[in-house]
């Protein structure tokens, strides 16, 4: 498994299981982005991608939020890192787009680019006390973190109008009913919360979860020929792997099966 070593702007914690948290580390600032914490968080995308042994990965932030969106005020003013001709939020399709489950620990206040980057995320278990603030229209800042991508998706095209013009607080209740989040719990039980479904996410078949995941992800934007033929291809590869073996011959003995991944 890669090292994960050299982070500043974030901390990374690796479980023997294959479970690779990333803490988002400026409390002081409400862990809003600078320049280093960018550089971080799109190195460290590019490397649990590129890491076969990484089976899921779960972000959080320290302290009271998780992310208050961008630093106007920081010293290190840097953006996120981009190749050539590649759009500015052209990593956040890193994130949403990863061959692994992904889960957001919403520990507290996400706002701006941090409630676009917890969307981003597969699944999102957010803490009874967090405030989820769209509030770019306030700044006169458009939205950005793919949120006018996700957000529609997530819980309509006319509710996501409305709620990025008024940019007012979303209640809880209300993201939850929408399926702008998945679950609420209170503020102690985020992360062990969201750690106890990535153990059991690590345990499963996760080559398989990522070939699930790119057929829903390419399926919402094709019809449903399309979908026939992603599920297609998905079946083809998912019968020729060890895991389909394993969980045929755990059935057949009866026990609980042991997958690896491949």
């Amino acid at each position: 498994m890669t090292r994960y070593d050299g982070y500043t702007g974030v901390e990374v914690q690796v479980h023997d299981d294959g479970i690779v948290v990333c803490t988002l580390n400026r409390p002081e600032r409400l862990n809003a982005f600078d320049g280093q914490m960018r550089q971080d968080i799109h190195r460290l995308l590019y490397e649990v991608s590129s890491d076969d042994e990484a089976r899921v990965f779960v972000m959080t932030g320290a302290g009271r939020a998780f992310c208050s969106g961008a630093d106007l005020t920081a010293k290190d003013r840097r953006g996120w890192p981009i190749r050539a001709h590649e759009p500015m939020f052209g990593w956040c399709t890193d994130l949403l787009e990863m061959p692994k489950p992904t889960i957001c620990a919403l520990n507290g206040l996400a706002a701006g680019g941090g409630l676009g980057l917890s969307l981003l995320f597969d699944i999102r278990i957010c803490s009874s006390t967090a405030k989820l603030l769209p509030i770019w229209m306030k700044r006169a800042i458009h939205p950005d973190d793919l949120i006018t991508w996700t957000l529609p998706r997530l819980v309509g095209y006319s509710r996501a109008l409305e709620w990025l013009y008024e940019a007012e607080e979303i209640p809880l209740t209300t993201a939850l009913e929408a399926g702008m989040i998945n679950h609420v719990v209170e503020p102690s039980d985020v992360l062990p919360r969201s750690l106890e479904l990535a153990h059991r996410f690590a345990a499963g078949p996760t080559s398989h979860y990522a070939m699930t995941k790119q057929a829903v992800f390419k399926g919402m934007q094709s019809d449903s020929f399309g979908a026939a033929v992603l599920e297609s291809w998905g079946q083809s590869k998912a019968l020729a792997s060890d895991d389909f073996k394993e969980g045929l011959l755990a059935f057949k003995e009866k026990r609980e099966p042991k997958f690896t991944g491949r």
